[in-house]
């Protein structure tokens, strides 16, 4: 553990996207925690083990593809959401839109970083169940499909 302590008087906790690049750097230099302790302050971030990202593949083979099953997309790491296109107000992929595989469904922020969250199959958008802008963690359902059958 790595430990800091000090007497900022001006230690503020940090904002999400703040820990989200905090947890980056922890990750980064292969540290498990970090506590800072500033007068009556402190903040601790202690990381789980993260396990490798499932492929797309392994994403969607639990679920049998017929029309009653939805398909979650998933949250591949830990970041800040975005539903929208960068430098707009449009949504990626309403509630109702045809989606193919591979097609960008919503934008993880990691620090500086935004990571693409992709479609693992043709569909349509059945369900949205995260907010712009949420924290989310590896493997948080952000949206159902309704996969296409040919």
């Amino acid at each position: 553990m790595t430990t800091l302590q000090n007497d900022f008087a001006s230690f503020q906790l940090p904002d999400a996207s703040e820990t989200a690049q905090i947890i980056a750097w922890l990750r980064n230099a292969g540290l498990d925690s970090l506590e800072v302790t500033a007068g009556e302050r402190s903040f601790k971030i202690v990381l789980s083990p993260v396990a490798a990202p499932e492929p797309v593949a392994a994403q969607i083979s639990e679920a049998t593809l017929n029309h009653d099953d939805a398909i979650a997309v998933k949250s591949p790491y830990f970041g800040v959401l975005s539903l929208l296109r960068p430098m707009q107000d449009v949504p990626l992929a309403p509630v109702g839109s045809a989606v193919t595989a591979g097609d960008t469904v919503a934008l993880l922020s990691i620090g500086p970083m935004q990571i693409s969250i992709t479609a693992p199959c043709a569909g349509t958008v059945a369900e949205i169940l995260a907010r712009d802008g949420d924290l989310t963690g590896y493997g948080t359902t952000i949206l159902t499909l309704t996969p296409t059958h040919d």
